[in-house]
């Protein structure tokens, strides 16, 4: 369905008018109702990687290495977490970074020093298996790369998950985009901003608009859990001793 078709769909469904439910109240709620399904197909999916092709490009990007450990997230990415990440300090060689919780480590007390501090730190770790914590809305790395690593051209590689992409009055008005995800499902965005606006004026009409929209979730989200079915499964011996 496009916006435009969406729009006279919601006009049927809640006898509004766009003077009773204006553009820009639609554009609004449209997004939070696009959002709100993107993610149950994340909550949902299997080992495919959903993402808006309204983006018109992938969510992956290469940051140099610099010497600091933290590497911010611009809000602009719209990232909702992170797929993988992959460290080539050399600038040649990579390897997969995987996950750490640093508040939950234990140290040794903080020497006098922030840069002995930090190669204390960082001698925990390996380049070869290296890691990395989300928090403050950027990621830290450990190790740190050196100055030669900038020097080699050292980078980071990462994949994430976000937004879908949101519209804007002008989109609306035009009414030729479409929803980021299956087809099938874009009557779910006209019942969610049904819902939006009926809810506190005609209680019955909410109460069918979301009742349909429940029966419309679980069949995403069963979509969604089984689109990879490529994948040959196998059985083997479970090896138990009884000594």
């Amino acid at each position: 369905m496009t916006l435009s078709e969406i729009n006279t769909k919601v006009t049927a469904l809640t006898g509004a008018s766009t003077v009773q439910y204006p553009t820009a109240q639609r554009v609004i709620d449209y997004n939070i109702w696009h959002k709100n399904i993107v993610g149950m197909i994340l909550d949902s999916q299997d080992e495919t990687d959903y993402d808006d092709p309204n983006w018109g490009d992938f969510p992956r990007k290469v940051t140099p290495l610099t010497v600091n450990r933290d590497y911010g997230i611009n809000a602009t990415e719209r990232m909702l977490k992170i797929k993988d990440m992959t460290i080539f300090y050399d600038g040649v060689t990579g390897y997969r970074a995987t996950p750490l919780e640093y508040s939950a480590t234990e140290y040794p007390d903080a020497p006098a020093s922030a840069t002995t501090q930090n190669t204390s730190i960082d001698n925990q770790y390996s380049r070869t298996s290296p890691r990395y914590d989300v928090k403050f809305n950027s990621v830290f790395i450990y190790p740190r790369a050196t100055a030669q690593d900038v020097s080699n051209g050292g980078y980071i590689f990462m994949e994430w998950f976000r937004q879908p992409k949101e519209i804007t009055s002008s989109d609306w008005t035009t009414g030729t985009k479409e929803p980021g995800f299956d087809d099938n499902f874009h009557i779910m965005v006209v019942f969610g901003m049904a819902s939006e606006y009926l809810v506190g004026k005609d209680m019955k009409r909410y109460k069918n608009v979301v009742d349909k929209l429940n029966e419309y979730e679980t069949r995403l989200r069963r979509q969604y859990s089984s689109k990879q079915l490529d994948r040959k499964a196998s059985l083997s011996g479970d090896y138990q001793s009884y000594k």
